[in-house]
C-alpha cells in the first residue's frame, strides 16, 4: 500500500534526479562551448603565426570591421544556445540601464545620419542590444561608437563624451553608453544601406 509519506519520497527523488540531469546537461554544454572557443582561438593563433601575410589578412578581417558579428552570433545561438548561458543567474547590477525613450527637440539630416538636438549633458542609452564593433575619435563628431545587433543593424552614435563602453563589449538595450552635450549624431545602416531613423527612434 502506498502511503502519503512514501509518495512524497518518490516525488522528492524524481525532482532530485531531474535537477541533477539539468546540472549535468548545463555543465556539458558549457564545457563544449569553452572547448570550441579554445579551438577557435588556437586555430587563429596558428594561422597568424604561419606568415606575415596571414597576420595582415587576420588583422584586416577582425580590426577593420568587415567581420559580421551578427552572423557569428546567429550561428552560435542556433547551434550552441545563448551566448551568455548564466546571464539570469549572474546579473551585472553595476551596469546602468535606462528605461527612458530617446527625447530630442529637433532632428536634421547630416551626411549619412541625423543630428538630434538634445539637452545639456544628455545621457545616451543603447537603442538596441549588440556588440561594440567600432570606437573612434573624429574632430567633427568627437567620439563615435558603432553597435551591431544580432540582425546585422549597425547604429553609430556620435558627438559623445564620457564613453563608458569598450570595443567588443556586449551592451544591452537601454544600457548607458555615454553623454552628449546638446547634440547627438546617429547613423542607421544595414547591408551597406543607410536607413531612415523613423523605425528605430
Amino acid at each position: 500500500m502506498i502511503t502519503p509519506d512514501s509518495f512524497s519520497k518518490v516525488n522528492k527523488s524524481k525532482k532530485e534526479e531531474k535537477g541533477n540531469s539539468y546540472l549535468n546537461k548545463l555543465f556539458f554544454t558549457t564545457l563544449i562551448k569553452i572547448l570550441i572557443v579554445i579551438v577557435l582561438f588556437l586555430a587563429s593563433l596558428i594561422y597568424i603565426k604561419q606568415s606575415d601575410k596571414n597576420k595582415q589578412k587576420y588583422q584586416k578581417l577582425v580590426y577593420n570591421n568587415s567581420l559580421s558579428f551578427a552572423k557569428i552570433y546567429d550561428v552560435y545561438e542556433r547551434y550552441l544556445g545563448d551566448v551568455i548561458p548564466f546571464k539570469n543567474i549572474f546579473k551585472d547590477n553595476t551596469k546602468l540601464v535606462s528605461e527612458e525613450k530617446l527625447t530630442y527637440e529637433k532632428i536634421e539630416k547630416k551626411g549619412n545620419g541625423y543630428v538630434l538636438s538634445v539637452a545639456s549633458n544628455y545621457t545616451v542609452s543603447a537603442i538596441k542590444s549588440g556588440i561594440v564593433i567600432k570606437k573612434e575619435k573624429k574632430d567633427d563628431y568627437k567620439t563615435l561608437i558603432t553597435i551591431q545587433d544580432k540582425n546585422g543593424l549597425n547604429i553609430t552614435y556620435g558627438y559623445l563624451d564620457d564613453v563608458s563602453v569598450k570595443l567588443y563589449d556586449y551592451v544591452l538595450k537601454g544600457e548607458v553608453l555615454a553623454v552628449a552635450n546638446k547634440q547627438l549624431y546617429l547613423i542607421f545602416e544595414k547591408d551597406n544601406k543607410y536607413l531612415s531613423y523613423e523605425e528605430y527612434i
